[in-house]
C-alpha cells in the first residue's frame, strides 16, 4: 500500500523533480493532503482528485499550483510502475447484425450522356487597384474587465504627487491576497512567507503593501482609494504618518490645557478656594482619566473608577499641601501608569480629610456610563 503522501515524498527525492516538489509542497498540503493524504493511490481516481480540488476553499492561485503538481506526480508515478487508479474502460457497443442479402434488382436502363456545353469565353482581367498605405497601429492598454475604464500609462521615473492623485477620478478597488512565496533556503530547509499583501494598479504601475493580517491590508487600500495617502506610502508606519498630520492641532491643545490648569492652580494659591479646582476635576479631568484608563492602560471598569478617583484625590492633596503642580493632567497620567504597574496607590490613605470629603461628593454614576461608551469605541 502506497499512500499519497508517501508517493509525493518519493517524487520529491527524485533529483529531476526535487525543486518543483519543494515549491509545490504547501499548495499540495492545503488542497490534497489534509483530506486525501492517507489514501492509497490505487483507490484514488481522477474523479476523487477533481472533486477535492473543487471543494477546496483555497485561493485559485494555490489550487492551480496543486493541480499542476498532481498532474506531474501522476505521470511520474505511472513511469515508476505505481500508477493511480484508472477509470474502468467503457463497454464496447455491440456490433449490429449484418443485413440480410436482398434480391438483385432489375438493371436500370442506360441513360445517354448529354452533350457538353460550349465553354464560355474568359472575361478580361480587371486592372489591379493601387495598394492602400498601411495604417498606423495604436497601442491601447487592455482592460482587465469589460466595465473597467482605460487608463493612460505613466512613466516609471515620474513620482505620483498628491495633487495628481486627488485629481484622479478613475474608480479603483485593489485586491488583497495571501503571500506564500519562497524566502529561500535556511539551514537546509525551504522557508516560505506567511503574510498578506494588498495591491492596486494606478496608471499602469502596480503598488503593493505587505502586512501580517488581512485587516491591515484592507485599511491601507481604504486609505489609498479614499485619497488620504499616496500609494507610495506603503511602509510599516503609514498609519502613524496619517495620525501625525494633525500633530500641530494636538500640540496646541496640550499647551492650552496646561495653561488653563496653571491658571486654576495660581488662582487657588491666591484665594485658597478649592471650589474651582473641584469643578475642573469633575468637569474635565475625570472623564479624560476614564478614557485614558479604558483605552491606553486597558483597565477594568472597577479599577478605572477607583484609580481615577484616587488619582484626583492625590493631585488635590499635593495642591492643598503647597506643592507647585502646574500640569494636572500630565501628573495624573503618570500616577495612573504607576497604579497600572503596581496595582495600588499605597499612600492614598494619608490624604487630608478635606480632600477625602471633596472626593466623596463626586457622582460616579455618570463616569460608569462614560466607561461603557468609551470601551465600545463609540467616542
Amino acid at each position: 500500500m502506497v499512500t499519497l503522501k508517501q508517493i509525493f515524498q518519493m517524487f520529491g527525492h527524485d533529483p529531476k523533480w526535487s525543486r518543483f516538489a519543494a515549491a509545490s509542497a504547501q499548495p499540495m498540503v492545503s488542497v490534497f493532503f489534509r483530506k486525501l493524504g492517507d489514501r492509497d493511490i490505487t483507490t484514488l481516481t481522477d474523479f476523487d482528485l477533481q472533486l477535492q480540488l473543487a471543494m477546496s476553499e483555497q485561493p485559485d492561485e494555490r489550487k492551480a499550483k496543486a493541480r499542476s503538481c498532481m498532474d506531474h506526480l501522476r505521470t511520474w508515478a505511472a513511469e515508476q510502475g505505481k500508477p493511480f487508479a484508472q477509470p474502468e474502460p467503457e463497454p464496447k457497443p455491440k456490433a449490429e447484425p449484418k443485413p440480410k442479402l436482398k434480391l438483385k434488382a432489375e438493371p436500370k436502363p442506360k441513360v445517354e450522356p448529354k452533350p457538353k456545353a460550349e465553354p464560355k469565353p474568359k472575361a478580361e482581367p480587371k486592372p489591379k487597384a493601387e495598394p492602400k498605405p498601411p495604417k498606423e497601429k495604436r497601442i491601447v492598454k487592455r482592460c482587465e474587465k469589460p466595465g473597467d475604464i482605460q487608463q493612460p500609462l505613466r512613466p516609471a521615473d515620474k513620482a505620483l504627487t498628491m495633487e495628481e492623485w486627488q485629481a484622479d477620478t478613475i474608480p479603483r478597488r485593489g485586491t488583497v491576497f495571501p503571500d506564500n512565496s519562497s524566502k529561500g533556503w535556511k539551514k537546509g530547509k525551504r522557508v516560505f512567507k506567511d503574510c498578506w499583501r494588498a495591491a492596486i494598479m494606478i496608471h499602469g504601475i502596480r503598488y503593493s503593501h505587505r502586512a501580517k493580517t488581512r485587516n491591515e491590508c484592507r485599511e491601507w487600500l481604504r486609505a489609498v482609494t479614499s485619497k488620504k495617502i499616496l500609494p507610495t506610502d506603503n511602509n510599516a508606519d503609514w498609519w502613524r504618518m496619517e495620525q501625525h498630520k494633525d500633530e500641530a492641532a494636538r500640540i496646541e491643545e496640550h499647551i492650552l490645557s496646561a495653561a488653563e490648569e496653571a491658571c486654576i492652580v495660581a488662582e487657588y494659591h491666591q484665594t485658597h478656594d478649592t471650589q474651582p479646582l473641584f469643578d475642573y476635576c469633575t468637569r474635565a479631568l475625570l472623564p479624560h482619566m476614564v478614557y485614558y484608563c479604558a483605552h491606553t492602560l486597558r483597565l477594568s471598569k472597577d479599577r478605572t473608577l477607583t484609580a481615577s478617583r484616587q488619582a484626583v484625590g492625590l493631585i488635590l492633596t499635593k495642591i492643598v499641601g503647597g506643592r507647585p503642580v502646574t500640569n494636572i493632567t500630565f501628573t495624573c497620567k503618570r500616577m495612573l501608569r504607576i497604579y497600572a504597574s503596581r496595582g495600588d496607590f499605597w499612600y492614598y490613605d494619608r490624604a487630608p480629610e478635606e480632600v477625602k470629603l471633596m472626593i466623596g461628593r463626586i457622582d460616579m454614576s455618570a463616569l460608569e456610563e462614560l466607561y461603557k461608551v468609551t470601551k465600545d469605541r463609540r467616542i
